[in-house]
């Protein structure tokens, strides 16, 4: 966006942020700091987390945040760990975060294999990398004693993948109204910046019927029929490309063997949009053809025994910041001043939704390096560049909280 406009305040901040001795030996030291990451990252993605059992990652990235220095480190009653770099005057809280939780389930084979100059494991890049590039931060921090007006909290959030919803930042954001803004590290690359919330919505549908023999049963009416007639008309729903809203059934089961009419069946579907609007629409849209294919399959066989039942299983909020907004601007100069084009995300479904929701500035910027299957069992990480991201959170931070005798924390 060659057209995007920073205030004057905000480029004048950063001129004078790069200006302190201090601040540039800082950032030359996370760039030498990567071997020590990567000794980190190796170490942390071998502690499994799947999401709702992230403990044992919490109480080690605990002490990893209490051998470092930080105050007032603690797992909290929903199990975040959060801890403090206290800030020396009145100055804003700015949260700095990455999520504890990863998408496999215990028993996967999580140890690292390095070939051809990439690191191979499950969950290596999403999100242990943004766990260990934050510690880079507190280092540098701690290091070259930058003294910021604000505190700065460090933390690891729970609940953050699948149904998790991003559960755990919501609680922290809850508990701590002191947060003025917000700093999530999630994602690939250097370059993004995610302002915006997808919000979400998954449905569990279920129908139910008498069931009975394939043959001599004939007649009765199909869970299973009305599922595939629901799905087939759900298919046909046509939501907007901007708003950018989206649908998919994403899981099927039913019946229990060949010959025999199914007595039950179910389905999930995930809704998403960018307009909290639309979500609503698709919702109430997708809750009539549940009902509809029910009904369907009675009138076929003039019956009506197939009943359906529906559950929202998961509610992520939608919704916006103006891209022009003080936290915008500065992951904007912060990206620029690493050397690195910004870019604008289009959407995206990350622990910003939740601070976005909840009034909260916010923004949720890239890993850094190269990073790829993500989500599966090959997930790869590729560190070249890496140092970028944490050299833009350390800049970010210094830029809302204010730098002590420097400058004026950017949020307020």
């Amino acid at each position: 966006m060659a057209d995007y406009k920073v205030e004057q305040v905000v480029k004048d901040t950063f001129t004078k942020i790069l200006e302190v001795n201090e601040v540039k030996e800082a950032l030359d030291f996370i760039e030498k700091d990567l071997e020590q990451t990567i000794i980190e990252q190796k170490e942390l993605v071998q502690i499994e987390a799947p999401t709702f059992n992230e403990q044992n990652r919490a109480k080690h990235y605990a002490k990893m945040l209490e051998d470092l220095g930080m105050d007032d480190v603690h797992i909290d009653e929903h199990g975040n760990v959060l801890s403090y770099h206290k800030g020396v005057g009145d100055g804003p809280t700015v949260l700095l975060e990455a999520h504890l939780d990863t998408v496999f389930p215990f028993g996967t084979d999580v140890k690292p294999v390095e070939k051809d100059g990439r690191i191979y494991a499950p969950g290596i890049c999403d999100d242990t990398r943004g766990l260990v590039a934050n510690l880079s931060v507190i280092r540098a921090l701690k290091k070259y004693k930058v003294e910021t007006l604000g505190d700065i909290i460090i933390a690891g959030t729970v609940a953050e993948e699948g149904l998790g919803g991003m559960w755990g930042m919501r609680k922290l954001l809850e508990d701590h109204p002191e947060i003025k803004a917000s700093l999530s590290i999630d994602g690939a690359g250097v370059d993004s910046v995610t302002y915006e919330a997808t919000g979400i919505r998954n449905f569990s549908v279920t129908y139910t019927g008498p069931g009975g023999h394939a043959y001599g049963a004939f007649g009765l009416p199909s869970p299973l029929h009305a599922a595939a007639r629901t799905i087939a008309k759900l298919s046909d729903m046509r939501p907007p490309e901007k708003p950018k809203t989206t649908f998919t059934v994403s899981e099927v089961t039913g019946g229990h063997q060949i010959h025999a009419i199914a007595e039950k069946a179910n389905f999930k579907i995930n809704m998403r949009s960018d307009d909290p609007l639309w979500l609503d629409k698709i919702e109430k849209e997708a809750i009539e053809i549940f009902e509809l294919g029910a009904k369907e399959e009675n009138q076929r066989w003039s019956s009506n025994e197939i009943k359906v039942e529906y559950e929202k299983i998961l509610d992520v909020p939608a919704g916006t910041q103006d891209k022009n907004s003080f936290i915008v601007q500065t992951a904007w100069e912060a990206t620029k001043a690493v050397g690195v084009t910004p870019r604008l995300a289009a959407g995206g479904c990350t622990n910003t939704n939740q601070a976005v929701h909840l009034g909260v500035p916010a923004v949720t910027l890239g890993r850094g390096g190269k990073e790829g299957g993500i989500h599966s069992l090959g997930e790869w990480f590729d560190p070249e560049g890496v140092h970028r991201a944490s050299q833009k959170s350390f800049l970010m931070l210094l830029a809302l909280a204010g730098v002590k005798n420097k400058t004026e924390p950017i949020i307020k």
